[in-house]
């Protein structure tokens, strides 16, 4: 088994792009026209039960998802590579820079969970298992996950892709992941270089300051950029987000 996913580019420098809890990798597509596709080969890559894997099930956390994608760069004959997680699989490429550091060029970790994952109460959870078959907690979701500053028409976009590029199965095992896991204890053993970019208009647990007390603690070869949007900034400010990606990823190219 191979995870879905789709190329875009056909560079020397290699760089798979994951998918976040509410959507699949399409969530990247309004960066498409603006990345580098001579400097970089992009792997828009899904996690097992959404978009190109959507059929594929597992027990759907981070340790099958970094061995996935070892899995998938042999099989693109990958030997080194760059990464960028975005939200819950942040926790994905934390995994992989602890366990295969020396395949990592660079990781960019956007809008990040860390390995500490996102502890709450059962009632906040519960918010979150409703979010998978309930339309207007999902669109809630949407809305708190900008600062309440966007339009409508956004929350049906993310509505249509919460339903149509994930299975139920697949989000409810996910969030299992991103708030029951925790092996922060093992991050930052490595020097692996790290942007963490943040957003200071997404929610509590992602701002900058929970940036700061985890990836920041952990890692020394590291760098945090803020960026003014909501939490996904691949869809609010693709040209902005590429640009910092990419200078980063330069950085660290060869």
């Amino acid at each position: 088994m191979v995870l879905g996913h789709r190329i875009h580019g056909d560079g020397p420098e290699k760089a798979f792009l994951y998918n976040d809890w509410l959507a699949s990798a399409e969530s990247w597509d309004p960066t498409l026209p603006y990345l580098d596709t001579e400097r970089f080969t992009y792997v828009l890559t899904d996690l097992r039960g959404y978009g190109e894997s959507l059929d594929q099930k597992g027990e759907y956390n981070e340790v099958e998802g970094a061995a996935d994608t070892l899995a998938l760069a042999d099989h693109l004959g990958y030997e080194k590579f760059h990464l960028v997680g975005f939200s819950m699989t942040g926790m994905v490429v934390e995994r992989l820079a602890i366990d295969a550091p020396e395949r990592i060029k660079s990781v960019v970790a956007v809008g990040p969970v860390s390995a500490a994952g996102i502890k709450m109460s059962d009632e906040e959870r519960q918010f979150f298992v409703d979010v998978i078959t309930n339309d207007d907690k999902a669109r809630e979701l949407a809305d708190r996950i900008t600062g309440g500053q966007l339009s409508r028409q956004w929350q049906d976009v993310k509505l249509r892709l919460a339903r149509e590029t994930r299975t139920p199965e697949a989000a409810r095992g996910y969030l299992d992941m991103w708030t029951l896991h925790d092996f922060s204890d093992e991050a930052g053993a490595h020097a692996v270089p790290f942007l963490v970019i943040g957003c200071r208009y997404d929610q509590p647990n992602f701002l900058e300051d929970d940036m700061r007390n985890t990836f920041l603690k952990w890692h020394k070869n590291i760098e945090l950029v803020m960026m003014d949007c909501g939490h996904c900034p691949m869809q609010e400010m693709p040209i902005r987000l590429q640009t910092l990606m990419e200078d980063f990823m330069n950085r660290h190219a060869g």
